[in-house]
This record gives C-alpha cells, structure tokens and sequence, in this order.
C-alpha cells in the first residue's frame, strides 16, 4: 500500500526537519544540562551571556557551543585591550607590568585556542574542539597564578574567571550535541 501524498510530505519534512539539526536550543534548558554536566558551571552567568548573543534565539545545541566559544574569543581579545591600557595607565607599578605583559601574552594564546576551538566544533570534530577550549583555563590560571606569587593583586580577577566559565561552558554544551 503507497502512502497518501499528504502522508509522504508529512514524512518528508519530518526527516529534513529531522536530519537538518535545525532545532533550536532552548538557552536555559541547555545552560541547566550543561550545569548538570558540570557543577563548576555559573548557570546564572551561562543564561545571561548565551541569551545576550543576537545568534542564539536561532541556535540549536551546536550553535550554542560555537556561541560559547565566539564569546570565549571576544573576552579573550577584550581582555588583551584592557591590559594594554593598564600598562600605558599612569600609576601602573613597575612590578606589573612585566606581569601583564604576560597576561597579555597568555590571553592572546587563550584567543586563538577559543578561535581553533570554535573552528573544530563547527567542522563537527568535538573532542579537538574542547581540547582547544580547555586550553584556556591553564592559560587563565597562568596570569593569575603570576600575579599570586608576585603578592600583587590581579585586575584582571574577573576576566579570568569569566575565560575559565566560558571554556567549561562550552564544553559542556559540546557535550549535549547529539
């Protein structure tokens, strides 16, 4: 027995539907199950920067985890234009500066591994992609690690902090992607 026509573009449109991943990702739903695969995870902090992006209303679980990783890249690149102005701000100890200037150094590698990052999960090679995204949480930690043993206090506390919940963040959301 053939299907009805109506029947068969049911069926055929279920399976584009189905086959497109054109589902979109509820951001809270995804930030809750990313917060259950990871309790390091802020789901305050994922909601609020995830809903933020102008992509993400559209975006499915992948979309999402490339959303995390763009915003890993924009903190990144944000945080180097901040430690320049630091170190060109009057008042600045000598002390410091050569301390943000490795900052600067380690963000600047911490952008391009959120940049290789993003690249490997949009090619669908997930594991490589939260390798390069994991890399930056040694990278944050190495700044503020730097900082700890010179006893100066860090200004770049919150940045870091930031790096590191966008790294877990997406990851975990990379982890979802079915």
């Amino acid at each position: 027995m053939r299907p009805s026509s109506p029947a068969l573009v049911v069926i055929v449109a279920t399976a584009i539907l189905a086959l497109s991943g054109a589902a979109h990702a509820d951001v809270q739903g995804t930030c809750k199950a990313a917060a259950g695969i990871d309790s390091r995870i802020s789901y305050k902090f994922c909601v609020s920067k995830l809903s933020n992006h102008h992509l993400s209303p559209d975006a499915d679980t992948r979309g999402l985890a490339l959303i995390a990783a763009s915003l890993g890249i924009s903190n990144a690149e944000d945080t180097v234009f901040d430690i320049k102005g630091l170190v060109a701000k009057p008042g600045t100890g000598a002390k410091a500066k050569p301390l943000l200037a490795r900052c600067q150094e380690l963000y600047n590698e911490m952008s391009f591994a959120f940049a290789e990052g993003y690249d490997r999960i949009n090619a669908r090679s997930y594991a490589a992609g939260k390798e390069k995204v994991g890399e930056a949480i040694p990278l944050a930690r190495q700044c503020d690690n730097a900082f700890a043993k010179a006893a100066i206090p860090s200004p770049l506390v919150q940045r870091s902090w930031c790096s590191v919940q966008m790294s877990i963040i997406c990851t975990a959301i990379t982890n979802l992607i079915k």
